[in-house]
């Protein structure tokens, strides 16, 4: 089961109105990479998933599924401030070595793709 190497295209967010934050995630992430261990859900790089908490892998992917993972952080889990919420799916059945991604992170969305390494 190969790992993940993944690539920011598209950055979107739940408000409709201008931000400092929307422009700073999109300097820091646009064109830039993470990697997904398959096996733990674990992402690293430019976008993270794990804090002080395990992510939990929903579904491996198959030739008929997507790979998910999600995971979560209360504020009494070392938030600081308030909680958190990650979810990534990647179209593990597409057809192409280039694989579409999903990522949500609290109000923020990602999208790009993934490929096998």
């Amino acid at each position: 089961m190969p790992d993940y190497q993944c690539k920011v295209e598209r950055i979107d967010t739940a408000s409709t109105e201008p931000s400092s934050s929307r422009k700073y995630q999109e300097e820091e992430h646009l064109g830039k990479q993470f990697t997904v261990e398959r096996r733990t859900g674990l992402m690293a790089g430019v976008l993270k998933n794990s804090y002080a908490t395990k992510p939990i892998v929903i579904d491996h992917g198959s030739t008929e599924n997507s790979f998910k993972v999600i995971s979560t952080m209360r504020r009494d889990e070392g938030a600081g401030l308030g909680s958190s919420i990650y979810a990534l799916t990647i179209n593990e059945f597409e057809q192409s070595p280039k694989k579409s991604f999903i990522f949500l992170k609290n109000d923020f969305v990602y999208f790009g793709y993934c490929e096998h390494f």
